[in-house]
């Protein structure tokens, strides 16, 4: 498109620079870093138009992976805020464009680009956070095993934030109708319905865009599922581990790419059921995904999950929630008509016992996959560019 005048962002991958030079150190730890690193690689980006800033990203991440949740937000909270900050110059430059900018991060600087008089549009990767907390209330209620440690509510400054990214933007983009909708619904701006507009996302090309057509599962093979993400309530990991108990077990295998975030104990009696993949660098998903059937991702909140177009793209079918975006269609899977441990082991005895359902399902999905290609995806950046006043 030629459009883009910067990127701004915490981490991406630039080999020679601080930190990623240590993957370059001998041994176990080089090799350990250079995957972890390469999970924010970006190889079609201009090296040249990407400004990175903070630190606050890394200390994030630390701070999870050691299971400090509170201490990981207050980082991210932190990080976000000195991001928008940072960006203030470059925003007050006299060259004309307008600011795109991500949920929780884009505060300062659409406050920095309304003072210059810049077009601010909104980014919003996850439906309003007024209908998480109630979604996340519900399963602490319902599932308290699988929950585990009492996750907090999103707080009262936290939800302002939100309502005050939604105030500043002009336009507010999501990638799904169900996240639209309930942004609409929960947040009290004046006129934020009117700000909001559909933009599907795309899978990477780079990486998905050349996957095998999908082989015909044999109906002497098990079928292969797959779920993939931040695994645990939310992404409806208790219903799918539940269901298996309903499903012949010679008939199928499961594998989870992912942190597990429920309780150890509660996950223990599943896990010589299922082959769990804790991380893996972005480069090795494309082959995973292709070795599996279906994908199955019941989840309760979303924006629009980028795995189900990924999964699209490598020919897996889909069982999906309505709440999970963009994906499935009645050519290429199933849509789950409630969240419960039964659907799910309904719609997965599907495929189990329907061999040639499944295998049109799977050429279907990579057909599919053709409304979700980057080009796609920038010819409808470009449509909503274009329509915005100059």
């Amino acid at each position: 498109m030629g459009r883009l005048e910067w990127y701004a962002t915490s981490i991406l991958y630039q080999p020679g620079r601080w930190p990623y030079v240590l993957d370059r150190l001998p041994g176990p730890i080089g090799r350990k870093l250079g995957r972890e690193f390469r999970r924010f690689e970006a190889p079609g980006l201009d090296p040249a138009l990407v400004k990175t800033s903070g630190v606050d990203e890394w200390l994030e991440r630390i701070a999870r992976r050691a299971g400090l949740f509170k201490l990981g937000t207050w980082f991210d909270i932190r990080g976000n805020r000195r991001f928008g900050r940072a960006l203030e110059r470059e925003i007050a430059r006299p060259d004309p464009f307008a600011l795109w900018g991500f949920d929780f991060s884009s505060r300062e600087a659409f406050e920095a680009g309304r003072r210059q008089n810049r077009t601010c549009i909104l980014d919003r990767t996850i439906g309003d956070h007024r209908a998480l907390n109630r979604a996340m209330a519900e399963l602490q209620a319902q599932w308290p095993d699988w929950v585990g440690i009492k996750s907090d509510p999103i707080s009262e400054d936290m939800l302002q934030q939100q309502d005050a990214e939604y105030a500043l933007a002009d336009v507010i983009v999501t990638g799904s109708r169900s996240c639209a909708d309930t942004v609409a619904a929960e947040s009290p701006v004046p006129g934020v319905a009117d700000k909001l507009r559909v933009l599907p996302y795309c899978f990477d090309e780079t990486r998905f865009g050349s996957q095998p057509a999908p082989a015909p599962v044999r109906k002497d093979e098990p079928v292969r599922f797959l779920l993939v993400g931040h695994l645990g309530p939310r992404k409806g990991l208790h219903l799918l581990l539940q269901a298996l108990d309903h499903l012949p077990p010679d008939k199928f295998t499961l594998t989870l790419l992912g942190e597990v975030s429920s309780p150890p104990a509660t996950f223990a009696r599943f896990a010589d059921r299922v082959t769990h993949i804790p991380h893996v660098p972005r480069a090795e998903v494309p082959g995973i995904m292709a070795r599996h059937h279906v994908l199955v991702f019941p989840s309760y909140f979303e924006g629009s999950a980028i795995s189900l177009l990924e999964a699209l793209a490598s020919g897996l079918a889909l069982i999906q929630s309505p709440m999970a975006g963009n994906g499935v269609t009645p050519a290429c899977g199933l849509m789950l008509h409630e969240q419960s441990i039964e659907a799910v082991a309904e719609a997965m005895l599907v495929p189990i016992q329907d061999r040639d359902r499944l295998n049109a399902w799977r050429v279907a999905a990579q057909a599919e996959s053709a409304n979700y290609t980057f080009a796609k995806y920038r010819e409808r950046i470009g449509t909503l560019l274009d329509s915005l006043p100059a």
